[in-house]
């Protein structure tokens, strides 16, 4: 099985479209600036802006001025465009295809944007929060450019490039002929003072691996890359970027934000790509990093790339400095950089990696002349042990430490029993993988912090909170309880996320990924946002429910 890309299309803060990203990254332009366009009173903090406005972009996209669309789907609308185009989809090829979308932030601009009405009882604007959950952000797009099907997966800063080694996953297993995978995030006051709250925004242009680093700069974009069964490609005669020849997703375990000293996790994704390539440590020339320009990213990943490569590691780089760190979209952004700086220096393979909160560590190998995976072993039948969700959590202390337990919210709690129960039912301390479906994530913590913003403003915020926010911190929490360090994923779509993480569950386990998988249903509903829920007649509940699948 050979996987080929086929089509390209990107909007940062470059440029729109592929040409002119591809011009500024090699000649090495910062496009990092105060903000103009993102409503905040943080002008210290430079960001990487995409610089149109949310009229503009509409324009680009071609939608109605008075639509009242999220900045996170327009930039999609723009790359989404390109990417199909280069690639010459026909209307008849999308009918048949699937988008596979990495976001976290939804369509967050619009919720602060209404949510001071709708905390003083006017809801005339309210149709807003139905944008806000990340999937919609996907399901807009599928909508728009007529596709079969869409899903969303959320991994924080490396959702774009595990939506692509999910879609490489559904072709390699012959379930797919071609997708189109990547991600999009556009700049919120959220996340930005949810970064600020950590501490970890610098007030100059980032600088990756310098010792006199201090942090990162936010970003925003979106790319996607046409992924395509390589001979599919020849007979309709695509071009060819280049094709996957390896891929890797670990999970680091260690905390919710920061990576472990060591590197395990990046260590790990890395080492299982270069498994799956087939090919030699020594034939990779260049490695795009995370290279967020942290102190402790930089010294994690670079710790873990010496362990992988020895003394005479790779030519590696960050382009976060040309763009700031488009988080979720960094992974796809960076994997068509990766494909730019392969084709200017004649380079056969290159690695990019990309990090998120929670240790969710992803890395894929690109190869500039085909490039044959390894055959699947697929297995027989699948065998699953479930377990009885708990209703209560009062018996939390016996599975959970007492200091740990202190920083979770019921739901959080519940989904950790229920997580041990199914473990021990099935014989097991701890599973191959991960995988966690939720609709909203964590929305107690999202709406303290929303409520903050709102009424007392961007200062002193609570770092906690934004850690917790993120939908895939309860596929963190549950890796560091069970020190699960192997393949971890989120997937945030809508009312089927869970089905979508048993199916992923099952994928994993028939091409032989995992031999065991725990599979979670997680959502949590505070009590103000379940009122506006129920007003636009959407049924919301707090969910907490795991089983074991197994092969």
């Amino acid at each position: 099985m050979k996987i080929a890309i086929t089509g390209i299309g990107i909007i940062s803060a470059l440029g729109v479209g592929a040409e002119a990203n591809r011009e500024r990254l090699l000649a090495g332009e910062s496009c990092v600036a105060p903000a103009q366009i993102l409503p905040t009173e943080h002008k210290e903090w430079p960001v990487g802006e995409v610089g149109l406005s949310n009229a503009q972009l509409k324009r680009l996209a071609g939608q109605d001025e008075n639509a009242e669309l999220n900045r996170n789907v327009l930039l999609g609308m723009i790359a989404l465009r390109e990417a199909i185009t280069d690639s010459q989809l026909t209307t008849d090829m999308l009918a048949g295809m699937q988008l596979l979308n990495g976001t976290t932030v939804g369509g967050m601009d619009l919720t602060e944007r209404h949510y001071a009405e709708w905390q003083q009882g006017d809801f005339s604007n309210l149709d807003a929060i139905l944008q806000h959950e990340a999937g919609m952000t996907a399901m807009m797009l599928q909508q728009c450019f007529g596709m079969a099907d869409s899903t969303t997966i959320s991994t924080a800063c490396s959702s774009a490039l595990n939506a692509i080694v999910t879609g490489a996953m559904l072709i390699r297993a012959g379930i797919e002929k071609r997708v189109i995978a990547g991600g999009t995030e556009a700049l919120t006051r959220f996340h930005l003072n949810g970064f600020g709250a950590l501490g970890i925004l610098s007030k100059e242009v980032c600088k990756p691996f310098s010792p006199d680093r201090d942090g990162i700069n936010l970003g925003e974009g979106a790319a996607y890359l046409v992924l395509e069964d390589a001979d599919e490609a020849k007979k309709r005669g695509a071009k060819i970027y280049a094709y996957i020849a390896g891929y890797g997703n670990r999970c680091d375990a260690y905390h919710p934000t920061a990576s472990s000293p060591d590197g395990d996790g990046a260590y790990d994704a890395m080492a299982h790509a270069l498994r799956m390539s087939g090919i030699s440590f020594a034939s990779i020339p260049y490695l795009n990093a995370h290279g967020t320009a942290t102190p402790n990213n930089d010294a994690s990943e670079m710790h873990a790339i010496y362990r992988l490569f020895g003394e005479n590691p790779p030519l590696t780089e960050s382009t976060k400095p040309l763009t700031g760190h488009t988080t979720s979209a960094s992974g796809s952004i960076e994997l068509c950089f990766t494909i730019w700086r392969m084709q200017a220096n004649g380079y056969r393979y290159a690695m990019s990696n990309a990090f998120g909160f929670g240790g969710n560590d992803t890395s894929v190998i690109l190869s500039a002349e085909e490039h044959e995976l390894p055959e699947l072993t697929k297995v027989g039948k699948i065998g699953i042990t479930e377990t009885v969700v708990p209703c209560e959590d009062d018996d939390y202390k016996t599975y959970i430490p007492a200091i740990q337990a202190r920083r979770m919210t019921p739901v959080m709690r519940q989904l950790v029993v229920a997580a041990k129960k199914a473990l021990l039912a099935a014989g097991m301390d701890t599973p191959d993988a991960i995988v966690v479906g939720t609709e909203w994530g964590g929305m107690c913590p999202t709406m303290e912090l929303l409520t903050h913003l709102t009424n007392e403003g961007e200062k002193d915020l609570s770092p906690m909170q934004f850690m917790s926010s993120t939908h895939n911190n309860a596929a963190g929490t549950l890796a560091r309880l069970l020190s699960c360090k192997g393949y971890n994923t989120t997937f945030s779509h809508g009312k089927g996320s869970m089905a979508e993480a048993e199916a992923h569950a099952a994928l994993l386990l028939m091409t032989g990924e995992a031999k065991s998988v725990l599979v979670c249903g997680f959502d949590e509903i505070a009590e103000g946002w379940q009122e506006y829920l129920v007003r636009k007649g959407i049924p919301a509940e707090n969910i907490a429910k795991a089983k074991v699948m197994v092969c």
